[in-house]
């Protein structure tokens, strides 16, 4: 059959497209420039690789310059045929006559550089068909893990734009001369061999971070925000446990937690943590209710998260002024009622009560109050519902159920007369109004009628007035800012708050309901959402030490509290401020992957520390007329800084590798750090607990040094140090240790004395031990840690502007 000259000369050309990408007079270009001009050759070295060249005799060529340029020899005709006679390679290569005809055939070496650019373009294009294939042999290779098969794909085609002259071998005189350079550069100045991370004393001390070193930074979860191991604990199922029970159960309970908009909501916790034996504090309210927790467990107050430490008498912590959790067990009313009776004789309330439905529970109080309830109206007008029990524990049960009505009840201990003597009694009085009517509506009191209806009368006709439900004063500052330049008597005709035009003055603890109209006129969402709150400011009556107790904790996502025995508690940052610092001073970018945390958090903790404004302010905009320039003035800093968040939940290595290689290829090829929150959080497919710890700091470690950069990881200490007389953790003490600090270039470890010691002297004051250094000698440093700005500071020169 015979084939027509179109058709051969159209296989020719679909043949021709098909050869490999490759560019030979370029090659021959650059290898008769190297022996036309022995200087040449340094122009090169950093661009091309004897792998580009396409013919293997232009290779062996390129490497016999390389290989005379490296011994300081010029690379002319007569250097380079010697040296390849001597390594038998000069026939391969065409003989003397190949080298003399690349020599007369180039003019010059003025564009070599261009020449060994285009050659390295072609080769980058051959290992990109090469790689094509390879992809597509792993796409049908079904019998490999689809999410190894993407990791190997993205691989091949990230390491086709990595340039890494030395892959291999490499002498010891090539790196001495490089090193030689780097110690008479710093000689001459004061910076370090790594990269600075702000803090003065940590940097002379590790020489800064690194690149490709795996950086663990160390500490108790929690850090001592601890709770006594009897705290009760309220479960979605209306249930009671302890926060010890749970903790050995771990069978992911919800519970509940407040919300920024001060709304109650059902939450998981995500950690589990035993914080071993600590003092303990007991927090007595004027509402009667109590909980122990270590010194310094935070507390929400109208100024934030405060530690029990930072508070005292007289200050107010919020507490729920409802419980919005109903089980849903449903009994017959004849049964409730005999549980009501049990209760009185056993003086406490049977578990199964908890979980009842709301008809039934509101059946059950109402037959409890039948017993040893009242309602009456004093002289002076105010309506009071109550109930008297010489069992204390039955008293705090009552309490706690009431508040799944709305009702608040105070607790007091009275002592009563009983036969010739004299015992204690605990007595629950409601008087709020807003109480009494959740009270009368829903519960009522059985063979008491007359008496409910007077009260219900009583505040029918009383203008609702209390002297306890009352936002602390604390309001008043978040009041002037955002009120700004608008005069209080304008803001009170606004607002409706006829003739009182002086509200401010005194600036006392205001109702709920001013505080919501004020709110109102000023469209302010923040300040609504605390007038209509689920929360209850309690006043602190005693704060008393009980000596030393298991303590638990709990840690929450997002929110970070829990409710414990009817109050608010909370259960994280000097890594943060490194990251910050790395991102300012040497403008490179840093990676930060938040396992715990939000993206929005992590960025309100950063602007906290840059404009330094506490959190729960910036939070809820309460921001003065002179902290808006400084606060303009941080976020445009913050935003010019290279800080790159990703807050995806247990994310694995793989995962974070990929995305850290888009990010390098996105800024051009650089990375100062990689930040993640924390070690024990990511996830692996390992079942064993320390085999998987170990499978993820060897996938981070070759991950610091394939980017070469810096990686540091947050990881947990074990209770082990909670055993010892000295409490100074040791790297034995890394929870589930191990691989841990076998992979870990540099450990540091965060430890604060007045966690253990409350009388320390050097409170505030936080110490960052070094217990595992590549350079040998290890040593501590300290820092001053400022809690409401959540930022750590140098302690030697605090005052200095890093």
């Amino acid at each position: 059959m015979m084939v027509s000259e179109p058709s051969r000369d159209k296989e020719f050309k679909s043949i021709q497209d098909r050869m490999p990408p490759q560019n030979v007079d370029a090659e021959e270009a650059i290898l008769g420039g190297i022996l036309m001009d022995p200087e040449a050759i340094g122009r090169i070295t950093d661009i091309l690789r004897p792998e580009a060249f396409y013919l293997s005799a232009h290779r062996q060529m390129y490497e016999a310059a390389l290989a005379l340029h490296v011994q300081g020899k010029p690379t002319d005709l007569m250097n380079v045929v010697t040296y390849l006679q001597d390594q038998d390679q000069l026939e391969k290569i065409g003989g003397q006559g190949k080298l003399a005809d690349l020599f007369d055939r180039t003019p010059s070496a003025v564009n070599i550089d261009q020449y060994a650019m285009l050659v390295m373009e072609k080769y980058l294009r051959r290992r990109l068909i090469r790689t094509g294939q390879e992809i597509s042999e792993l796409g049908h290779d079904t019998s490999q893990d689809f999410e190894n098969v993407l990791n190997d794909a993205e691989q091949k085609v990230f390491n086709i734009t990595q340039t890494r002259p030395q892959d291999g071998l490499v002498s010891t005189a090539d790196v001495l001369t490089q090193t030689f350079s780097e110690i008479e550069s710093r000689s001459v100045g004061l910076s370090v061999p790594g990269l600075a991370c702000g803090f003065y004393d940590l940097d002379a001390m590790t020489q800064g971070f690194q690149r490709s070193d795996l950086i663990i930074v160390a500490g108790r979860p929690a850090m001592g925000k601890c709770l006594a191991a009897d705290s009760e604990i309220v479960l979605a199922d209306g249930s009671i446990q302890t926060i010890e029970s749970i903790y050995h159960s771990q069978d992911d309970p919800e519970l509940l937690t407040l919300g920024d908009d001060f709304k109650l909501r059902l939450t998981q916790p995500s950690v589990y943590v035993d914080d071993g034996i600590k003092p303990l504090f007991q927090v007595t309210t004027r509402l009667g209710r109590k909980i122990a927790t270590t010194l310094t467990h935070p507390y929400r107050t109208i100024r934030g998260w405060q530690p029990l430490g930072a508070l005292v008498v007289g200050d107010r912590i919020a507490v729920p002024r409802r419980i919005p959790v109903t089980g849903n067990k449903r009994l017959e009313t004849r049964a409730v009622e005999l549980l009501a009776h049990e209760a009185v004789a056993q003086e406490c309330i049977s578990d199964i009560v908890f979980q009842l439905e709301r008809s039934p529970l509101a059946l059950f109080l109402n037959r409890l109050f039948a017993t040893d309830g009242w309602a009456s109206v004093l002289a002076s007008g105010q309506s009071q519902l109550g109930y008297a029990s010489v069992s204390e524990k039955l008293a705090r049960q009552l309490q706690h159920l009431l508040l799944r009505f709305g009702v608040v009840a105070a607790l007091k201990s009275r002592s009563v007369k009983y036969k010739e003597t004299r015992r204690p009694a605990w007595q629950l009085d409601i008087t709020d109004a807003c109480s009494i009517r959740n009270f009368i509506d829903e519960i009522a009191i059985f063979g008491k009628v007359t008496a409910v209806q007077q009260v219900a009368a009583a505040i029918a006709n009383r203008k609702p007035h209390t002297n306890r439900d009352l936002v602390p004063v604390g309001i008043w500052d978040d009041l002037t800012a955002a009120k700004g330049e608008e005069s209080w008597k304008s803001l009170a005709t606004r607002a409706g708050l006829i003739g009182t035009s002086n509200i401010h003055v005194g600036q006392r603890s205001l109702s709920r309901d001013r505080l919501l109209a004020l709110a109102t006129a000023l469209d302010d969402l923040e300040l609504q959402y605390l007038a209509t709150s689920d929360v209850y400011w309690d006043e602190i009556v005693a704060i008393d030490a009980i000596g030393e107790g298991q303590v638990y904790d709990l840690t929450i996502p997002e929110t970070h509290n829990f409710v414990a025995n009817d109050v608010c508690v909370h259960n994280t940052s000097f890594v943060l401020n490194i990251a910050r610092n790395i991102a300012s001073y040497h403008k490179l970018p840093v990676a930060v992957f938040s396992l715990e945390m939000s993206k929005e958090q992590l960025v309100q903790r950063l602007l906290s520390a840059e404009v330094r404004i506490e959190s729960n302010r910036l939070r809820a905009g309460r921001i003065t007329a002179q902290e808006w320039e400084p606060l303009g003035h941080s976020i445009s800093t913050l935003s010019q800084m290279p800080i790159f968040i990703d807050d995806t939940p247990s994310i694995s290595v793989p995962e974070m590798r990929s995305r850290l290689r888009r990010l390098q290829a996105e800024q051009g090829g650089a990375l100062g750090l990689v930040l993640i929150d924390y070690l024990q959080l990511m996830e692996s497919k390992n079942e064993n607990r320390v085999q998987a710890l170990s499978s993820i700091t060897r996938g981070l470690k070759a991950l610091a040094r394939e980017l070469s950069v810096p990686v540091i990881a947050l990881s947990q200490l074990s209770r082990g140090v909670e055993s010892r007389t000295e409490k100074r953790p040791m790297m034995s003490d890394l929870r589930e240790s191990g691989a841990i600090e076998q992979d870990a270039d540099l450990i540091m470890m965060l430890y604060r004395d007045e966690y253990y010691n409350p009388d320390t002297p050097d409170r505030g004051i936080a110490e960052v031990i070094i217990s595992k250094h590549r350079n040998g000698p290890v040593g501590s440093v300290k820092l001053l840690f400022e809690p409401q700005f959540t930022q750590f500071r140098n302690l030697a020169a605090s005052n200095r502007d890093y």
